[in-house]
């Protein structure tokens, strides 16, 4: 299944309901494509520095020219000469600065498309080779005005207001071949400070300040009841039973004869950790299917 790169630089966004290979398949092209991405933008970003110098080389040049002029037709020709190429060298670097933010877009985060193909690996493990992931993958960035959920007064700053951005940039759904359904969502949370202040000079000024808050894992699996009928009687094994590495804490665990839910909050500091986002969900799922296996022993 092939990625449309319009499609994908209009939304940044990928959806399937497809098997692991074709899921894999895409992944890897948006990975093309987003090297293809980094390397343009430095390639025309060293163009569009080398066309800057260029200007100011020629601006210095025309300006000691007009200074040191004396009708000389040498100095005549290569007035006319830079006042030629000056031109010639701005929209150069104009063209080549809008090249580049061409590219600006799908120059997107590693992490999300490598954990994503992290995880479905993980998964697929314990499913059948024919089962479908229903896959929903935002590359769109936190702080844009369809993830503000809502603008609060600055708790002591006086006329500074707080934006809260939530972003669920990863949805993951599946079974395995035990009937368990999973439910994986990742959801970033961010806050924008902004407001005026007085500077040193005196002189007001229009400040911002971003301050990440986290990122939320929440997962639920949702099991076939005659196979883990035993969980209702384990609620006091369930808390020790949950393990998570010391980037994350536990915000939710609720356990019922259909599902259990689990959610655990990774601090700012490890939100583009691949390594460290991997360990908080390969923890969840063991810790779920520890209680499972142990409800399972019971059941028989």
């Amino acid at each position: 299944m092939a990625i449309e790169l319009s499609n994908l630089r209009k939304d940044l966004l990928y959806t399937a309901q497809s098997p692991l290979a074709n899921i894999l398949d895409d992944l890897q092209q948006i990975a093309e494509i987003d090297r293809l991405s980094e390397m343009k933008q430095k390639e025309y970003g060293k163009k569009a520095l080398f066309y800057f110098l260029g200007i100011l080389t020629s601006c210095t040049l025309l300006f000691i020219l007009l200074v040191a002029s004396n009708n000389h037709p040498i100095f005549s020709l290569s007035m006319i000469g830079l006042f030629l190429v000056t031109p010639a060298l701005i929209i150069a670097c104009i063209s080549a600065l809008v090249k580049r933010s061409r590219y600006k877009k799908t120059n997107i985060s590693n992490h999300r498309y490598d954990l994503t193909k992290q995880i479905l690996q993980m998964l697929a493990r314990d499913m059948d080779k024919a089962s479908t992931f229903d896959l929903k993958l935002s590359f769109q960035p936190i702080e844009i005005d369809n993830n503000k959920i809502g603008t609060n007064p600055h708790p002591y700053k006086s006329g500074w207001k707080v934006d809260n951005y939530r972003h669920e940039w990863l949805h993951l759904q599946g079974q395995f071949l035990d009937k368990t359904r999973f439910n994986l969502s990742l959801t970033q949370l961010s806050k924008k400070e902004h407001g005026w202040k007085r500077g040193s000079s005196g002189k007001q000024k229009y400040k911002t300040k971003t301050k990440p808050i986290g990122l939320d894992a929440d997962l639920k699996l949702s099991y076939p009841q005659r196979r883990y009928g035993a969980i209702k009687i384990l609620q006091t094994e369930i808390n020790s039973a949950v393990k998570l590495p010391q980037s994350s804490t536990l915000r939710l665990l609720k356990v019922t004869d259909k599902a259990i839910n689990i959610s655990a909050r990774i601090a700012p500091q490890f939100l583009e950790s691949q390594n460290a986002l991997y360990e908080t969900i390969a923890a969840m799922f063991l810790s779920c299917y520890q209680i499972l296996n142990l409800a399972k022993l019971l059941s028989k």
